[in-house]
């Protein structure tokens, strides 16, 4: 497990670092493709990788059947060190990619950069919630025009 520890802090500066190019950095002509090929596409590897080392290991004895299909099944897959950073790169990876989809989207809203900030954000520490967060501002920008 202690190998695991190194690859944890680096793929959340992979992200971190990510997250600062679409905030710091979003009109900057290299932005998109360093977010999307060293931040997504990288992690997206190293989640591939985890995810067939996590899937060669043998689940812990008395954890149930790993599998996706039920909460017991998933609570046993997360219960392996291995699994379980896969499952945080993954959503690393796709929080990134919704932060890249609420900047480029927001642009062609004509949504100003400074409204995007706390969608960006609430994507970073909570997924789902930043981009419905989005959207409701988006549909409030199409509404008030």
């Amino acid at each position: 497990m202690a190998p695991l520890k190194p690859l944890f802090k680096l793929t959340t500066l992979i992200a971190l670092g990510a997250w600062l190019l679409l905030v710091c950095l979003p009109f900057w002509s290299y932005t998109d493709e360093l977010v999307l090929g060293l931040g997504v596409i990288l992690l997206a590897i190293i989640y591939s990788w985890l995810l067939f080392a996590a899937m060669r290991q043998r689940p812990e004895p008395g954890s149930g059947r790993p599998g996706f299909f039920s909460l017991a099944g998933v609570l046993s897959l997360l219960r392996q060190p291995t699994a379980a950073l896969a499952a945080w790169v993954h959503i690393l990876a796709f929080d990134l990619m919704v932060g890249l989809y609420i900047r480029s989207e927001g642009a062609i809203a004509g949504i100003s950069h400074w409204a995007l900030l706390p969608c960006y954000v609430l994507t970073l520490m909570f997924g789902p919630l930043g981009l419905l967060a989005f959207l409701a501002l988006r549909w409030g920008f199409a509404v008030a025009a």
